[in-house]
């Protein structure tokens, strides 16, 4: 029996290595590409006070991967794609929404398909994960 948790841990450390080398060249190309297509100006930008009203970066989840479900959820948990910038008004006029994270900077937000769906396995039910930009600019 002992021998099928060590199993169980190789396999989660092996699965978990592999997210994490696959997150670093993902997040590497698409730093590259945002540069190219110019989305990587608009999030600098996004950060300037007159832009308020575009400061929340819309990302579309690719993929979610946690090593352990009691651990925290973290952005370094998905992989996401740009899809839009939107008021910060969008956070607090739908009620799918739901404060994922808080970091120095940065407030992050998960919208779900139906409202209340919020599980531990987020991949299932989050379709984007929403950056607010600049916590002191947010207007409530």
């Amino acid at each position: 029996m002992r021998l099928w948790g060590n199993w169980l841990l190789v396999e989660r450390l092996v699965t978990t290595s592999l997210y994490k080398l696959l997150r670093l060249v993902f997040i590497t190309v698409q730093r590259i590409y945002w540069q190219l297509n110019g989305t990587a100006t608009k999030l600098r930008e996004a950060r300037l006070p007159h832009n308020y009203h575009r400061s929340a970066q819309v990302l579309d989840v690719l993929l979610f991967y946690k090593f352990c479900p009691g651990q925290t959820t973290t952005v370094d948990n998905f992989l996401c794609t740009h899809s839009r910038f939107e008021d910060p008004q969008y956070i607090i006029d739908n009620d799918n929404i739901t404060l994922m994270t808080i970091t120095e900077n940065d407030a992050f937000f998960c919208e779900t398909k139906e409202k209340g769906k919020l599980t531990c396995r987020f991949g299932a039910s989050v379709r984007t994960l929403l950056l607010v930009i600049e916590i002191s600019q947010i207007k409530l």
